[in-house]
């Protein structure tokens, strides 16, 4: 009955929308035509510029600008056609420990959404910037029901800070449709080299066997885009290493992507993860960092948006994040930056597996999602819980949060609703098998709660195939 209510509301979402403004930023031109940079703060402000690849940026303007505090502002809108409106952008924030939710005695930072009906002479708060983690892109969803019918309508984005934070902003679109819209790929010039062979999956690399079929590698100089003999982009010892070469003294941008092929196909119905080792020498972020996937090797969709530092195991999911994964897709692992590898610069990466993600430390409360085909039986399953606990199986059809609960912080944007309550079985084991919704492309946010110790699952983000 509660998928059944989730498929009535998924089909009234899923309507003709009214899209009043869209802006995707992707002229590299900010603020475009018809939007203000409107200057709260120090006059010196450059304010909010682009990122030169497709998004908006304010970043910590460095001396002698003392206080930065600057609102993006949209053209006046006329939303008297609309019965609610709501306002939809992906919005990634770095340096989070500067931000005002968790102050610190260096420095000051807030970013909101904000409405003016009368022209920029004030504004209303109707978001505010919640991000805990570094480089994680969220796609919002805020709520401006009660500005619509209305005439004369301005929504701005407001940078305030004195210290280090920095706020990218990207697929701007005002309509009256609350469901998430389809939020495109990035695209990198020029493009990244792809292989033409397709590994099976479940996948184990250690680059100890070197360059394979189903890899792709580039090293270029960012700048002019071609071959550069000094970008790094080595399997040679066992390891994948990328930066500029560790012999060299010419210190100069240099980018480099390796490219894998994977045959989505050989290991079906599957939400995909992938595990790997990272150590990071120091990066500085850049548009190409991180690990992304892709379905056709034009627009690629983050798995990990930049390099995190250190040293550490990264386990990440692959399934659900705007890359079709059930066929031939690619994983890139992407770096550019100005010093030699494991010289300030650099990333090396081992032990790569590709797998269904179905084995998690020994003892972790762990969700999986498996056959989320619309039509098709799912099995939603936690194991560990406390057995006999009520498992409360949450979801979210409007993003992917953060947001604060009694119980902690959960990766399901508001509002967030129950889909069923299972009890765990002794041995800590509560299974689900609804029937999924028939609405291909459709992707739910959710979590689970084991309310024997109010414990909170992994986050899932699987789209219905």
């Amino acid at each position: 009955m509660l998928f059944l209510l989730l498929a009535t509301f998924s089909a009234s979402s899923l309507s003709a929308q009214n899209v009043v403004l869209s802006e995707d930023f992707n002229a590299n031109i900010v603020p475009p035509t018809g939007w203000q940079n409107i200057n709260l703060g120090d006059p010196t402000a450059a304010g909010w510029i682009s990122d030169l690849n497709g998004r908006a940026w304010h970043q910590d303007e460095p001396s002698p600008v003392t206080q930065c505090e600057n609102i993006l502002a949209t053209p006046p809108m006329d939303l008297t056609g609309l019965a609610n409106a709501y306002v939809h952008f992906s919005s990634e924030t770095y340096y989070v420990t500067y931000m005002a939710h968790n102050p610190s005695p260096l420095g000051n930072g807030i970013s909101t959404l904000e409405v003016s009906t009368d022209g920029g002479a004030t504004w209303t708060v109707v978001w505010t910037d919640d991000t805990l983690v570094d480089n994680q892109i969220t796609n919002e969803v805020v709520d401006i029901s009660a500005y619509a019918g209305q005439t004369n309508v301005i929504v701005g984005h407001h940078y305030s800070g004195d210290y280090a934070h920095e706020v990218w902003l990207d697929n701007f679109q005002v309509d009256d449709d609350p469901t998430v819209p389809p939020i495109p790929g990035t695209t990198f010039s020029p493009a990244v080299n792809l292989p033409t062979a397709f590994a099976s999956l479940p996948l184990s690399e250690d680059f100890t066997a070197g360059l394979q079929p189903y890899m792709a590698t580039m090293a270029i100089d960012s700048i002019s885009g071609l071959p550069d003999p000094e970008a790094w982009c080595d399997v040679s010892n066992g390891e994948l290493q990328m930066g500029l070469d560790p012999l060299s003294i010419n210190y100069h941008n240099v980018r480099n992507s390796l490219v894998m092929g994977i045959d989505g196909a050989s290991l079906p119905n599957a939400n995909l993860n992938i595990d790997f080792t990272l150590v990071d020498f120091g990066e500085e972020n850049n548009a190409i960092d991180g690990c992304w996937v892709s379905d056709n090797g034009v627009e690629w969709f983050p798995v990990l948006d930049g390099w995190p530092g250190s040293v550490n195991q990264q386990d990440l999911q692959v399934t659900g994040l705007g890359a079709d994964t059930s066929g031939d897709f690619y994983i890139m692992f992407g770096q550019e930056d100005n010093f030699p590898h494991a010289d300030l610069d650099g990333v090396t990466i081992d032990n790569i597996v590709i797998d269904a993600g179905t084995g998690p430390p020994p003892g972790q409360f762990f969700y999986s999602i498996s056959n989320f085909v619309g039509g098709q039986t799912a099995t939603m399953q936690v194991i560990n819980a406390t057995p006999g606990a009520p498992i409360v199986y949450g979801y979210s059809l409007t993003g992917s949060g953060p947001t604060n609960t009694p119980y902690g912080v959960v990766d399901m944007s508001n509002p967030i609703k129950i889909l069923t309550i299972i009890t765990a079985d002794s041995t800590g084991t509560a299974t689900y098998l609804p029937t999924v919704p028939n609405f291909p492309g459709l992707t739910i946010y959710t979590q689970c709660l084991d309310r024997g110790v109010n414990a909170i699952s992994n986050s899932l983000a699987p789209t219905i195939q």
